[in-house]
């Protein structure tokens, strides 16, 4: 038969274990709140530079293709196919004019499909 101190060492090494397992989730959450924050402020940035009827500039672009790739890597980890989408609706701001319509809609980069895709995330955590 085991003795207590063989129980209480057991039982001290599952509650780390537990403890650890409920860290490393609520750190997920976290990372997946990051996320859909940052995906919905490119999101608006590119919303807001659309409505405002801006001709572009090359600068505004490299802009919004540089928010675009921040947002896909904090994605990364969490959603391998929005983080694919986010890579491509980068390299569209890099060059707008080389992009269909129809493009936008087969690659599914359009914002209300990322943020569509962004708030699917909460749902796999």
């Amino acid at each position: 038969m085991p003795s207590s101190n063989t129980w209480i060492e057991a039982t001290v090494l599952l509650i780390k274990e537990v403890k650890e397992i409920f860290n490393k989730k609520a750190q997920k959450k976290q990372k997946a709140y990051e996320a859909i924050e940052a995906i919905y402020k490119a999101a608006n940035r590119t919303s807001f530079y659309i409505t405002m009827n801006k001709n572009g500039t090359s600068k505004s672009n490299l802009e919004l293709s540089d928010l675009w790739m921040e947002t896909a890597t904090k994605v990364r980890d969490l959603d391998k196919s929005l983080y694919v989408s986010l890579l491509l609706k980068a390299e569209y701001w890099s060059d707008p004019v080389k992009w269909s319509n129809e493009d936008v809609e087969n690659t599914k980069i359009g914002l209300l499909d990322i943020k569509r895709s962004a708030r699917e995330i909460l749902k796999k955590k």
